[in-house]
């Protein structure tokens, strides 16, 4: 019976269609590429084997393999087909049941109708044969993906910068220290510097103008400094008064960032602590989440430079279990 088997298979390779005389007929089935949305899993072009007992006659195809494979007449191969035939029908009768390996395997029903049973093979699938069926787990919205990973940058002209803060730190001293004529008190006119007390406010005024000229989410890397005007002299009774104000600088730090290898994500804080639990320390000796936007990210490490993080994440992703391995970014 085996003899008949090997031929039917290799034949099935060339063929859609082996007719076994007196018996039926091995159908090949396309059954084409398919995404199962629910479990997230696609599944490629395949052949599926069915079995239709109305072919009963003789196509030349299996006594032509046989007279090529055991070097006999036709009428010998002839002869060898019908005495596997009669095989393969005493075989179903007395056993009530016949395997074909990997074609499949025939039963015999409660009503003595032949049933059969297709066999579970990629043999037929030449088309995609070695591609398996595979899981791709659903990603995040790209919107999301972008917020969170990608920085926004707007490009600043640091001389307009300058001269903004220059302008305004001008007009804040001016109104600090400009008195009007009338107002003077004739009895204290002497000849001294502006006292510190004055200028020591305008640092702070000055501050808070960069602050508010300057957007939110924009942090230039710039230097601000005060810019200081002209000398003024003013004339009075017997000596100029010339003032002169200090000179204060400020700096505008921006917030370090924190660069994250991300190697899981879940929508509940349950479910990232359930992962960290399983995720070997040897492997991942700081691993721990962070939350964003309702998502607790699972990362193997942080790092606060973003070559060190990259270096890392390669490392990682060269084990199988973290090869989808990204980078997170966060102030």
């Amino acid at each position: 019976m085996l003899r008949i088997v090997t031929h039917i298979e290799r034949l099935l390779l060339a063929h859609d269609c082996v007719i076994v005389p007196k018996f039926g007929g091995f159908v090949l089935q396309t059954v084409p590429a398919m995404q199962k949305v629910e479990e997230h899993t696609f599944r490629p072009l395949r052949k599926e084997i069915g079995f239709n007992m109305t072919l009963q006659h003789n196509d030349g195809l299996l006594p032509e393999s046989y007279m090529q494979m055991h070097g006999v007449n036709y009428r010998q191969a002839q002869l060898m087909l019908e005495e596997d035939v009669e095989d393969m029908k005493k075989t179903l009768q007395q056993y009530k049941k016949l395997s074909m390996v990997v074609l499949g395997s025939f039963s015999i029903g409660e009503e003595g109708q032949m049933i059969f049973h297709p066999g579970e093979t990629e043999l037929f699938s030449v088309g995609s044969y070695g591609l398996p069926v595979f899981h791709f787990p659903a990603l995040p919205p790209l919107q999301a993906e972008r917020e969170e990973v990608a920085l926004l940058t707007i490009p600043v002209n640091r001389r307009l910068i300058r001269t903004a803060v220059a302008s305004v730190a001008a007009v804040a001293l001016f109104l600090l220290v400009s008195t009007p004529v009338k107002d003077v008190n004739q009895d204290a006119y002497t000849a001294s510097f502006v006292p510190t007390e004055m200028v020591s406010q305008k640092p702070v005024l000055v501050e808070k103008a960069i602050a508010e000229s300057v957007p939110e989410n924009v942090v230039p890397e710039v230097e601000v400094k005060t810019v200081a005007p002209a000398p003024k002299r003013e004339t009075v009774a017997a000596k100029p008064v010339v003032v002169q104000p200090a000179v204060a600088k400020k700096e505008v730090k921006a917030n370090p960032k924190m660069y994250h290898i991300v190697i899981a994500s879940f929508p509940s804080e349950a479910q990232a602590d359930e992962f960290i639990a399983g995720v070997d320390r040897a492997e991942c000796k700081h691993v721990s989440k962070v939350v964003r936007d309702g998502k607790y990210r699972i990362y193997a490490d942080k790092f606060d430079n973003r070559a060190d993080a990259e270096t890392y994440m390669a490392t990682l992703r060269s084990n199988p279990k973290y090869k989808d391995a990204w980078l997170f970014i966060s102030r």
